[in-house]
């Protein structure tokens, strides 16, 4: 597969990729990681015409990143550093090897277009592309030539990357990552090592990084509204609470879990059956928020029969997002439609 059948494919994915986000974090972050990469090997070519090639050895990478999120895409400024040792030199007709001092170090600064699409409450799958300029800096010498290669060329880049984020706290992700990272073709002229040329290199890593992904606001607070419904002529009780979700996510937070609490104590004091439906705004298909509402009122069930309230009294429903609390067009993240209520009679 050809580099740019690469870039191409992955800018189709990215484009074509669901708008959603496993997690609702937004707004600026800061982002820094490591690991290996690989330097794929370098075609050597002499003036008698005959090729050979040189391996290098397995190096690190480093780097940082600055960017924005908002709906699930991510755009970023990156800084990374990466360096190999070069291995043995391999000269064909006759073949020989022999052994060889120098590395290759490479300073990018890249501009990075990525998308989180997601996958369970807590991951998302992570598609992206890149672009910019590198700085790519070639030492090379032979026992018993007393010349060097010594070249720093200044290139464009190029780099396609995929991997998963996982949610650590309501501000800090988890990321590993593979990356496809390349320039363009450069040379290095005739430095005193008779007969050998250093023509149209072409730097190609592969890496494979994990670090951490930091967002200066935090995932906003679910607001909370109970509602008691008309107290009856009878001594007989009715009542309705309202349970609050993040964007795409099912799972109760501190504020959600009070309510639920309150909801089962006020059981306990005198209901005989509990309804949960849950709801979810107008973001996605129909199908998958279907699925996500009864999400929804599975967690509060689960969180009230934790609590002392017999299962077989709690009925459950989904109704996706047909019964908006705040009625809104399609598409459209409302925090009070992402809910689930629960009745108590």
């Amino acid at each position: 597969m050809s580099v740019r059948s690469l870039l191409l494919g992955a800018a189709a994915l990215v484009a074509l990729a669901p708008a959603a986000s496993a997690s609702e974090y937004a707004g600026w972050y800061i982002s820094g990681g490591g690991g290996a990469n690989i330097h794929e090997e370098e075609e050597l070519q002499f003036s008698t015409g005959v090729e050979g090639q040189q391996d290098f050895e397995t190096g690190w990478v480093g780097l940082g990143a600055l960017g924005y999120k908002h709906n699930g895409l991510r755009i970023e400024l990156e800084l990374a550093y990466r360096t190999n040792d070069m291995d043995d030199t391999f000269h064909q007709n006759p073949a020989s090897t022999f052994a060889v001092d120098g590395d290759v170090t490479i300073f990018s600064q890249m501009v990075n277009l990525g998308f989180d699409i997601g996958l369970t409450d807590s991951m998302d799958l992570v598609l992206g592309i890149g672009i910019g300029g590198a700085s790519v800096d070639t030492e090379m010498s032979f026992p018993g030539f007393p010349n060097t290669y010594d070249g720093d060329e200044y290139l464009f880049a190029y780099q396609a990357m995929a991997g998963l984020n996982v949610d650590l706290t309501d501000q800090l992700q988890l990321f590993g990552e593979y990356r496809y990272f390349a320039t363009a073709q450069y040379d290095l002229p005739d430095q005193g090592v008779p007969g050998l040329y250093l023509n149209d290199w072409e730097p190609i890593n592969h890496s494979g990084i994990i670090g951490l992904r930091y967002f200066f606001v935090p995932v906003a607070a679910p607001v909370m509204v109970e509602t008691p419904a008309a107290p009856p002529a009878e001594p007989a009780m009715a009542k309705t609470y309202i349970v609050f979700f993040d964007f795409n996510k099912s799972n109760l937070t501190a504020e959600a879990q009070a309510v639920v609490a309150e909801a089962s104590e006020a059981f306990k004091a005198g209901a005989n059956v509990v309804l949960v439906v849950g709801h979810t705004d107008t973001v996605g298909s129909a199908g998958y928020n279907q699925k996500l509402s009864e999400r929804r009122a599975a967690s509060v069930k689960a969180e009230m029969v934790r609590l002392g309230v017999p299962s077989d009294v709690i009925t459950t429903e989904g109704r996706g997002f047909s019964e908006p609390l705040v009625p809104t067009g399609p598409g459209v993240k409302e925090p009070q439609n992402r809910r689930a209520v629960i009745e108590l009679q």
